[in-house]
């Protein structure tokens, strides 16, 4: 009995609670879903920017509602060599897939949200993680920006180590 209990105490001790996306429901949306357009294939069209967006992150599949499978961490380099593969496969029916400059991938962040800092509903899976942009950071190499989507700011990342990958079609 009471081995029985030291256990149960033991592990409730140890359970983490699981937090979910907290918004500001006072401040209005900066990314709301009627900015986007969605097509079938897993593509949406940023209205206000024209940009093009895969809605999963690279490695995870669309199902038509959300995102399965596991989004994968890549070096710069590797994301690069991954996205040419995707280009030669045409993924999605496109062939110019990229990596977003700095400034597109923060004008897809929510910043009225935290953990992560984008619409659900337009990225129905996005890690609080770091997602590599094309952007070197000037006179500091070998290092790029990374915005990260716990709070959707932007770092400094050193291109050896890994990171996510969001992509962006087109211009």
């Amino acid at each position: 009995m009471l081995k029985s209990l030291f256990v149960s105490l033991l592990l409730a001790g140890l359970s983490i609670p699981v937090m979910a996306q907290n918004c500001d429901k006072n401040v209005p949306e900066a990314t709301p879903m009627s900015r986007f357009k969605p097509a079938a294939d897993g593509i949406i069209t940023d209205t206000k920017t024209g940009n093009v967006w895969l809605r999963c992150p690279v490695g995870m599949k669309w199902d038509g509602s959300s995102c399965g499978g596991n989004s994968l961490k890549y070096t710069w380099t590797e994301a690069v060599v991954e996205i040419e593969e995707m280009n030669a496969r045409k993924t999605a029916g496109r062939s110019d897939w990229r990596l977003p400059r700095v400034e597109e991938l923060i004008s897809i962040a929510e910043p009225r949200c935290f953990k992560p800092a984008i619409n659900l509903d337009v990225f129905p899976f996005t890690p609080e993680s770091g997602f590599w942009t094309d952007t070197p950071v000037e006179g500091v190499q070998p290092r790029a920006w990374v915005v990260h989507f716990l709070n959707g700011k932007q770092y400094i990342a050193n291109k050896n180590q890994t990171w996510r990958v969001r992509l962006i079609a087109g211009k």
